[in-house]
């Protein structure tokens, strides 16, 4: 499995540089939170596509009671988070899939995830801690979650 993400990843790195570093075909930016070991919505997701913020939170356990909504986002926030994500592209695709130790010791995690013709590229790093190439990227997306607070 190590191998296959691997690969995906030159691959990636690959498309970026045959597209000059630049995302254009994006399908998709995904974006989460997650505590192992907490009460209440304990993971929380948003995705980007089409035009459409979908937001999910759920609890930990065997009955995750998920909640989701949804709100449209313009083509201009779209372009601006991909212009984020094109400013450090060469970096970014060179970044390991998993950055310190993700909700070790109950810090939480948090990751990014893009789809780009088809193909997922996913980082996750500590809770709070994002990699310099992607926070700015991070920073808008966080208040793009902090967006749905009222979601019940």
């Amino acid at each position: 499995m190590k191998n296959f993400l691997l690969i995906g990843f030159l691959c990636f790195t690959m498309l970026l540089a045959c597209k000059k570093n630049k995302i254009k075909d994006l399908d998709s930016i995904s974006y989460g939170t997650s505590f192992g070991m907490c009460a209440g919505y304990c993971s929380q997701n948003l995705l980007i596509s089409n035009l459409k913020l979908t937001f999910s939170k759920s609890k930990n356990g065997q009955a995750p009671d998920t909640k989701t909504c949804t709100k449209t986002i313009s083509e201009a926030e779209v372009n601006a988070l991909r212009d984020l994500l094109n400013v450090n592209a060469d970096k970014i695709s060179t970044l390991p899939e998993v950055i310190g130790c993700p909700d070790c010791a109950d810090g939480g995690a948090e990751w990014i995830s893009v789809n780009v013709e088809g193909k997922q590229y996913k980082i996750t790093f500590d809770y709070g801690k994002a990699p310099k190439e992607l926070e700015a990227a991070v920073a808008k997306l966080r208040v793009l979650k902090d967006g749905f607070k009222d979601c019940n």
